[in-house]
């Protein structure tokens, strides 16, 4: 058994026996009566009780992810928020959870989006009188990219309550009233080409909700007016949203609890996902207590050779991304390859199979707003984004991008294996 399960199985044991223990003793030691002292020694039990059981189910789900992570088998968290995927959201009906979100906000005669709304993208006109003299609105820029898309209809795919700011203090930060539409990433061709391939950020001043009967599958599937293409490369300074990220968000204290429970009544998060993060995160915070192991851990040799893709992939190549601890073998002592981070949240699509979306040369620096030429270019993966799990369901959805030795070449499908693409 690698190292860090047996840090998994001992908090296992050790969180299973303590709630035992504690819940044998309270009741063999509760004075009779109803007196304050029993009432206080039977809260006190059943409390520590229900932490060290929340403890014990929490070091389970990592040892089940972790299984399943080896086996190239989907994530429990993507497989508990499957129903807020985008193909999920447009082709299937609402899920109950939905169902009592749009009920509840009828009743109290709200006006706020949830996840899975259709909305209307006003007109370039009347998005142009909510800016200020820069452009902007509460200091987020509309930019060029999205004016393509003003006057058409759009799913709303996730409620945007904070940020992280990775520019500059590398903390979450709160954003209000923004949301993401699904399938809405900029091009960069406004952009100096940049192949960040970034979700924009529509402010719900900039959006109408859709009147009830319009269907999402009248929207799935219809092409996109900003598909990708390759503009002319360009080097220079350049302001786009996630250089303004820090202007158009406030600092919010850690120990806010609000910006965990807004992803869930918005609807970004089920609230079976919501138990396997918050679970997980209480493990992890047990293990960085005892000095253990956090999920997910890290396999450092596990017998396998790495191979690499043989050749530069083009967009269209089905490759296989290597297991954990095969890209752990490439990483220096800081977690980076050639200057590039392999991020943990990363480990959810090891040992699965995408298809190359696209090769990324150049980003915008997100501090310094320049351009930036990748020595060496990435990947990026269709269907492969970040969930947000580990940043307390920091709605983003980046493309993380992948170096070519972290992947396998895929020469064909393969009965019965991993699909190309993974819900989110």
């Amino acid at each position: 058994m690698a190292g860090y399960r047996r840090s998994y199985v001992k908090t296992l044991v050790a969180a299973a026996a303590i709630g035992t223990v504690v819940l044998v003793v309270t009741h063999l030691t509760l004075p009779t009566g109803f007196g304050i002292v029993k009432s206080l020694a039977a809260v006190v039990g059943w409390g520590v009780t229900l932490i060290a059981a929340c403890i014990a189910v929490g070091a389970i789900i990592a040892l089940y992810r972790d299984n399943a992570q080896a086996k190239g088998r989907m994530d429990l968290f993507y497989v508990s928020n499957e129903s807020r995927s985008e193909r999920a959201l447009a082709t299937a009906h609402p899920g109950i959870g939905l169902l009592l979100r749009r009920m509840g906000r009828r009743i109290l005669g709200g006006r706020w989006l949830l996840v899975g709304d259709m909305v209307e993208i006003r007109s370039l006109d009347e998005i142009r009188k909510t800016l200020d003299g820069s452009g902007c609105l509460d200091g987020l820029p509309f930019m060029p990219e999205m004016t393509g898309f003003c006057g058409q209809r759009a799913l709303v795919f996730r409620c945007v309550d904070k940020i992280y700011d990775y520019g500059r203090s590398k903390t979450l930060r709160r954003l209000k009233e923004a949301v993401l539409l699904a399938g809405l990433r900029c091009d960069g061709s406004a952009h100096g080409g940049c192949q960040a391939a970034c979700y924009l950020l529509w402010k719900k001043a900039w959006l109408r909700p859709v009147a009830a009967g319009w269907s999402a599958r009248d929207w799935f599937g219809r092409p996109s007016p900003a598909a990708w293409h390759d503009s002319t490369p360009s080097i220079g300074r350049y302001t786009c949203q996630y250089t303004q990220l820090a202007a158009a968000s406030t600092p919010m204290s850690r120990w806010d609890i609000r910006q965990d429970l807004r992803p869930l009544l918005a609807g970004n998060v089920t609230l079976s996902a919501f138990c396997v993060a918050i679970l997980t995160r209480l493990f992890n915070a047990v293990q960085v207590a005892r000095d253990g192991v956090r999920y997910p851990g890290a396999a450092l040799e596990t017998g396998r050779s790495i191979r690499s893709v043989g050749h530069s992939p083009v967009p269209g190549d089905a490759v296989r991304v290597l297991a954990m601890g095969d890209i752990v073998a490439t990483l220096n002592h800081k977690g980076r390859n050639r200057g590039l981070w392999f991020d943990r949240d990363m480990v959810k699509h090891c040992g699965r199979r995408y298809t190359v979306l696209r090769r990324v040369e150049r980003i915008i620096d997100d501090a310094t707003g320049q351009m930036l030429e990748m020595k060496t270019p990435c990947l990026v993966l269709a269907g492969a984004e970040a969930s947000g799990e580990f940043l307390r369901f920091c709605a983003q959805h980046e493309y993380p991008f992948w170096r070519e030795v972290w992947l396998s070449r895929e020469a064909e499908e393969t009965p019965g294996r991993a699909g190309r693409e993974l819900p989110l």
